[in-house]
């Protein structure tokens, strides 16, 4: 999202830009230091230093790594480029930089965590250490580098430079003249980057003889008339009074808005001639000028100040910042607010050589170290992706590092793929998360009444929901809910109205899609505290009743003990997963139900799966799918499958005739895919699995064999058997594909071997869907989720994302409300709606499975079918009227 160069329309401006080339040119004895780098040096002076001036950026390297050419590629890359061997000095009361020998390299340190009993969180303490242990300006080197060993063939490469040495648009050159230096010192060849015309140094004195005279006269007048009168801080409401001294310290808010709003509001952009860039910055300024009761406000904007082809590939610190002061006084429409925007910007990107130093000297504000000046709202728009550049033989990924709050509040936008990520980085010391997250909303908010209505008055107009207008008070609000910009019940109706207008829609009012559609309107739900549930009866002392798919048993408490079946029966590994993810506070209760669930009554085959079975060991749930009960362990012991599939059977045994199973299967050509599953088919030996594979592959219309498992999760070392690449290439040669479905519940679940093991399948050409299960007291709050589809996504485990709200009566671990699913539907679909995905809230019942949609304005909750024993059913949408605190359909009342 680059600001468009601007088109010259005066002669005098066009001879004004007309600058000569930055040039190699003679050193003198003290080469001066930049605009940017003295702007920094006087800052650090009087604040004594801070991380703040820290550039650090983590690659992830996985494969074979050739140690002795990376410590050669970076040594050429402190070679290649003269500021990484910079030092600065003062003398006579003027700073100056000092270039050290060519050949001074990159001293590269070593981490080994391959032993560390927690690998995940020992490398965020190095990076964290990395990240804020301080440089000597004066000694240097003012780069460093790190070389984290977490496997044989995992390691990761921390780089932290020094902001005078460096900037955000230096970290891309960085990776590009690393991967060549990398790969040609692999090969044993001359590296083929063009030589560097100018270096740094050059660039410091031709900014210095350029940026006088007629120049800095124009730029100057410029800034001084845009920013005069303008305010000296942003009131934006905040938990605490603000320090006396900026601390810097920061957390993040991360949204996303979602590929439909991103082409409209690209769409509304090319409508009124400007950028998306001008769009956002508006609807942004909007937001600000909303929640601080200003309709003048001052936004900063970094601009990468590399408007000369001489500069694009020197690493250095170029980046200059520019304010941009958007005016919406006299309550504008939005139209008119928008030219406002492109006009400021549009004059901002003409202006942005002059440092913002010289700004801010000519501006003269008031001076608190407690801020910043001129600005303390700031945004930032890319549209490159984050993708480094390839190292030979390596699989590459950028590693997340902790930020530090430079201003009050940063907004950063990206494009990713159809749709926009964004990030508010907030100072912690003067917001809570919760007023953020309302301003991570109200942006979405007036991002689409932009695109809905441009002609409305920005001020004036309800861009804000009623409920938000008086919503700025500092306390947290715990039980506030996020809503998405996901499809609404009304629209949902409207789509199926369009589609087939006559049919009943809601059998007990006898409503078409056409006449429920005419009277519905969805409203957001309000939240509502979690409501505790209670057991349907009392435990007993000595039995527990369960219903098992081969029918109903009564288990003495003997007959329990003698299966191992306790309130303790996890397998070692499961518990040393647990204990050691830094998650135990959630995971616990997954480990440890409490006595009175263990031994409660109720029906605990809640996925119907004794109705749908249709012959012994298949279970047709979908039309296109077959479920073979293919053995009766699984693998991470959950507490209610384990009690219902293991006792007295063995636990290795698969189903006794494949031969019946396959000629079903074949006798359907509708199915065109099998889920090994009914437990986990990875505790077989891979001998038994290809014993199973010789009855489906023959079966032509089938293109997929998927395995349903907890293993990858709890038994990853199943993984590292040596035939199993052989049964996955074995699928593939029979023309069909091998899918694993995983469980991943809670993002404490994915471990380095679990996630080593999926990169692995995946080159092997094995493809990964996940579906969780939402647990009360484990993973019932949208973060939770949305970093575990999150970690997915970015192992490569898509695009079809689960989630299921299981309740069963009488166990109040998987109670979670129908309102309080709902939810948190919503608030995952917001937090990660930017990757490719499919997030559902199914709720199992004894009739197949329930899709819920939305809890309209009427007061019901809104269904749809998402599996039913009548085919008819399947799509089909309903409502009953909504009861708190319901956590499954029998719990709502009929009519």
């Amino acid at each position: 999202m680059k600001l468009p160069r601007t088109i010259q329309i005066n002669a005098i401006d066009a001879a004004l830009n007309a600058l000569p080339p930055v040039e190699a040119m003679p050193r003198p004895p003290r080469v001066p230091l930049s605009f940017a780098q003295q702007r920094l040096w006087s800052l650090l002076r009087l604040a004594g230093g801070s991380e703040a001036c820290h550039i650090q950026m983590g690659l992830r390297l996985r494969g074979e790594l050739d140690e002795a050419a990376l410590q050669s590629a970076l040594d050429g890359l402190v070679a290649r480029h003269e500021v990484l061997r910079t030092t600065f000095r003062m003398e006579d009361g003027e700073p100056f930089q000092q270039i050290r020998p060519v050949d001074v390299g990159l001293p590269l340190k070593r981490n080994d965590l391959t032993v560390a009993a927690d690998v995940e969180a020992t490398l965020a303490d190095l990076m964290r250490h990395e990240a804020q242990a301080a440089f000597d300006l004066e000694a240097g080197p003012l780069i460093r580098g790190r070389l984290v060993r977490l496997a044989v063939e995992d390691h990761v490469l921390l780089i932290t430079m020094h902001h005078m040495v460096s900037d955000d648009w230096s970290r891309k050159i960085l990776t590009r003249d690393l991967s060549e230096l990398y790969a040609a010192a692999r090969d044993g060849r001359a590296d083929r980057l063009a030589p560097l015309p100018v270096q740094y140094a050059d660039y410091a004195l031709w900014q210095r003889r350029w940026m006088a005279g007629e120049v800095l006269d124009r730029q100057s007048q410029y800034w001084l008339r845009m920013l005069e009168g303008a305010p000296a801080v942003l009131e934006l409401p905040t938990a605490r009074s603000r320090p006396a001294q900026q601390d810097y310290s920061g957390s993040c808010v991360d949204f996303a808005l979602h590929e439909a709003l991103t082409t409209q509001l690209k769409a509304l952009s090319r409508r009124h001639g400007t950028t998306l860039f001008v769009t956002l910055l508006a609807g942004y300024a909007l937001v600000l000028a909303r929640v601080s009761g200003q309709d003048d406000v001052v936004i900063g904007t970094p601009s990468a100040n590399r408007t000369r082809s001489d500069i694009e590939g020197l690493i250095g610190f170029f980046a200059n910042i520019l304010p941009l002061r958007i005016n919406l006084s006299g309550d504008p429409t939005l139209e008119t607010l928008l030219e406002r925007v492109n006009a400021v910007a549009r004059g901002a990107q003409t202006n942005q050589d002059l440092p913002f130093d010289q700004v801010a000297k000519l501006v003269n504000p008031p001076r608190n170290p407690a801020q910043t000046p001129i600005f303390q709202a700031i945004l930032t728009c890319q549209n490159n992706g984050k993708e480094p550049a390839p190292l030979p033989g390596l699989e590459l990924e950028y590693v997340g590092v902790d930020r530090v709050a430079q201003h009050d509040l940063a907004l950063e936008l990206a494009e990713v793929g159809e749709a926009i990520c964004g990030r508010l980085i907030y100072a912690t010391s003067l917001f809570e998360r919760s007023t953020v997250e309302r301003f991570a909303r109200d942006l979405q908010h007036a991002l689409n009444q932009m695109v809905a209505d441009p002609a409305q008055r920005v001020l004036s107009a309800p861009l804000l929901l009623a409920e938000e207008h008086h919503r700025f008070p500092m306390e947290s609000d715990p039980t506030e809910v996020v809503y998405p910009q996901a499809p609404w019940i009304h629209e949902l109706f409207e789509a199926q109205a369009e589609r087939d207008p006559e049919v009943i829609a809601n059998e007990n009012q006898g409503l078409s899609y056409r006449e429920l559609n005419a009277r519905a309107t969805s409203a957001a739900p309000r939240a509502c505290p979690p409501q505790s549930s209670s057991l349907n009866s009392g435990p007993r002392p000595h039995t527990s009743v369960m219903k098992f798919i081969e029918g109903r048993r009564v288990l003495t408490e003997g007959e329990l003990q003698a299966n191992s079946i306790t309130r303790y029966h996890v397998t070692k590994f499961y518990r040393e997963q647990i204990t050691n993810s830094g998650y135990y506070d959630q995971l616990k209760y997954i480990v440890e139900p409490s006595f009175e669930e263990f031994e409660s009554p109720g029906n605990l085959d809640t996925s119907g799966e004794h109705d749908n079975t249709v012959v012994p060991g298949l279970q047709h749930k979908y039309a296109q799918t077959g479920l073979l009960l293919v053995t009766d362990r699984c693998a991470s012991y959950c507490r209610y499958c384990f009690r219902k599939r293991i006792v007295g059977k063995d636990s290795d045994e698969i189903a006794i005739d494949f031969a019946q199973i396959a000629r079903y299967v074949g006798g359907h050509p509708e199915m065109t895919n099998v889920l090994l599953s009914g437990g986990d088919p990875f505790v077989l030996s891979t001998g038994k699995l290809d014993e199973i594979l010789d009855h489906l592959l023959p079966i032509p219309h089938l293109d997929s064999i998927r395995f349903g498992t907890k293993a990858i999760v709890y038994q990853p070392k199943r993984f590292e058997d040596p035939a199993l690449p052989a049964l996955f290439r074995r699928i593939h040669q029979a023309g069909k594909v091998a899918v694993i479905v995983t469980h991943f519940d809670h993002i404490g679940e994915i471990s380095v071997d679990a996630e080593r093991n999926i990169r692995s399948l995946r080159a092997q050409g094995v493809q990964f869907l996940n579906q969780s299960v939402l647990l009360a007291k484990v993973n019932d709050e949208p973060e939770i989720l949305a970093a575990t589809f999150a970690k997915c996504h970015q192992m490569g485990v898509r695009p079809y994302y689960l989630f299921q709200g299981r309740p069963v009566k009488g166990a109040s671990h998987f109670q979670v409300p129908l309102r309080r699913g709902l939810e948190i539907a919503h608030g995952i679909n917001q937090r990660v709606s930017g990757i490719q995905k499919t997030f559902k809230y199914i709720m199992s019942h004894y009739t197949g499975k329930i899709e819920i949609l939305d809890l309209g304005a009427d007061g019901r909750l809104y269904m749809r079918y998402h599996q039913n024993k009548d085919p008819k059913k399947i799509g089909k949408i309903f409502s009953r009227p909504h009861r708190e605190g319901a956590c499954w359909l029998d719990d709502l009342p009929e009519g």
